[in-house]
C-alpha cells in the first residue's frame, strides 16, 4: 500500500481535504504576488531594467492561476500535460528576473524568483504524484541554479560560482522536498485509513436475500395488523354484518393500495422506510442503477444515517432525468460534526462512489454532493 503513495496525487486520494479545495493555488498566487512585489519595491533601485523583475512576477503569478483554472470542479484529472503551461510560465518568469538582474547590483541571496518558483512547485502539489513533484521540482531546480549562476557569478561579486547555484536553487530544493514529503505523507497516511475502515463490502446474493425477507416480513407484519384483528371479530361473532362487509371493502382497498406502492417502491424508497431520508424519484430512476452504484450509495446513506451527527428529517436525495438521458443525482445532508470529521467520515463512501459514477463534486459550504449517472447503454467514464 506504500508504494502507491508514489503513484497517487493527494487530490485523488483525500478529494475532500484542505490541502485539495481549489483556493491553494490562488493562496500561491497571493504569496508570489506579495513576495515579489515586495522585493521589487524594496531594491528596485539596484537595477536599470525592474521592469522585466515585474513581468518576471506577473508569470510566476500566472502560473498559479493557470493551476487554479486546470483543476475546477468537474474537470477530468490534472496530468502531466495540463502541468506544461504552468512550468513554461514558471521558466519564463525566472527567465526575465535573470535578465533583469544580469546588470544589477543585487545580490543572490536577496533574488525573490527561486522563492516564487518553490511556490508553483507547492501549488502543482495537490494534483501530481510524489514522482511528478520530484521531476517538476528538478526542472526548475537546475533552471534557477543556471539561472543564478548567469546573473549574479562576476568577477566583482563575493560569492563562487558554486555558492551562487547553492543559494538561488536552495528555496526550489526545499519547497520541492517539503511538497514531496507532504504529499507522500497525505497520501500514505489517507491509505492505511481507507484499508481499516469505510471499505464496502461487495453485495453477494445471500445479502440481497436477506434484505428482501426482511422487507417483506415487514409488509406482512403490517398488513397483518390490519386484518387479524378484523377476521377474529368475525369469527367470534359467528355472522358478517352489512357493516363488516363495507369494513371488509375498505380493508381491501387499503391493502391493494398498499400492495400497489410496494411494487412501485424503488430500493431507495425502502431505505427511506428507516427514516431520516426523503426520496424525490417521480420517475424510478433509482433502479436503473447498477449493482456497483447501488452498493457505493446504500453504504454512505445508510453510514450518513448511523451517525448520531446527522440531523433528523434533513438527508434529502433527488434524481431527475436529463435530456440525453443520464440522470442528475442531488444528495443534500446536513451533520453538527466539524467540517475536519465530516469528510473524514464521508471520505471513504465519496471515494468508492466516484469510481461508479459521473462528474461527483462535493459542495462543503452546503453539505451537497452531485453526480451523474450515464444514460442506459452509455459507458461510464
Amino acid at each position: 500500500m506504500r508504494g502507491d503513495a508514489w503513484r497517487v496525487t493527494p487530490q485523488q486520494i483525500d478529494p475532500l481535504s484542505w490541502f485539495t479545495r481549489p483556493l491553494v493555488p490562488v493562496a500561491f498566487a497571493m504569496l508570489a504576488l506579495v513576495v515579489g512585489a515586495g522585493t521589487i519595491a524594496i531594491t528596485g533601485d539596484l537595477g536599470p531594467l525592474v521592469w522585466l523583475d515585474a513581468a518576471g512576477v506577473a508569470a510566476i503569478v500566472a502560473a498559479c492561476v493557470v493551476v487554479q483554472f486546470a483543476t475546477r470542479p468537474l474537470r477530468p484529472a490534472f496530468s502531466v500535460r495540463d502541468a506544461v503551461v504552468p512550468l513554461t510560465l514558471a521558466l519564463a518568469g525566472l527567465v526575465l528576473s535573470t535578465i533583469s538582474c544580469m546588470d544589477s547590483e543585487l545580490l543572490v541571496q536577496h533574488w525573490w524568483a527561486p522563492i516564487g518558483v518553490g511556490f508553483v512547485v507547492a501549488t502543482l502539489g495537490p494534483f501530481s504524484t510524489v514522482r511528478q513533484i520530484i521531476a517538476y521540482g528538478s526542472l526548475l531546480s537546475v533552471a534557477t541554479a543556471v539561472c543564478g549562476c548567469i546573473a549574479f557569478v562576476a568577477p566583482a561579486h563575493v560569492w563562487s560560482t558554486v555558492s551562487v547555484a547553492f543559494i538561488a536553487a536552495s528555496a526550489v530544493v526545499i519547497g520541492t522536498v517539503a511538497t514531496a514529503t507532504f504529499c507522500f505523507v497525505v497520501v500514505a497516511s489517507t491509505q492505511a485509513l481507507l484499508a481499516g475502515a469505510g471499505t464496502v463490502p461487495p453485495a453477494s446474493h445471500a445479502a440481497s436475500e436477506e434484505a428482501a425477507r426482511r422487507v417483506e416480513r415487514r409488509t406482512l407484519a403490517r398488513l397483518g395488523n390490519r386484518v387479524a384483528p378484523f377476521l377474529e371479530g368475525i369469527a367470534d361473532a359467528g355472522e358478517v354484518t352489512p357493516t363488516d362487509r363495507a369494513l371488509a371493502g375498505q380493508l381491501a382497498r387499503q391493502l391493494r393500495s398498499d400492495l400497489v406502492s410496494q411494487a412501485n417502491r424503488t430500493w431507495l424508497d425502502s431505505i427511506a422506510l428507516f427514516g431520516r431520508i426523503y426520496v424525490v424519484d417521480p420517475d424510478s430512476r433509482a433502479d436503473r442503477m447498477n449493482a456497483a452504484q447501488r452498493t457505493a450509495l446504500r453504504a454512505l446513506l445508510l453510514a450518513v444515517m448511523d451517525n448520531p451527527a446527522a440531523t433528523v428529517g434533513t438527508l434529502f436525495i433527488e434524481l431527475r432525468g436529463e435530456n440525453d438521458g443520464s440522470t442528475a443525482v442531488a444528495l443534500s445532508l446536513d451533520f453538527s460534526l466539524p467540517e475536519g470529521r465530516r469528510a473524514m467520515m464521508l471520505a471513504p463512501y465519496y471515494l468508492t462512489l466516484q469510481t461508479t459514477v459521473q462528474s461527483l463534486s462535493w459542495d462543503p459550504s452546503r453539505d451537497l454532493l452531485r453526480f451523474q449517472l450515464p444514460a442506459q447503454g452509455e459507458p461510464e467514464e
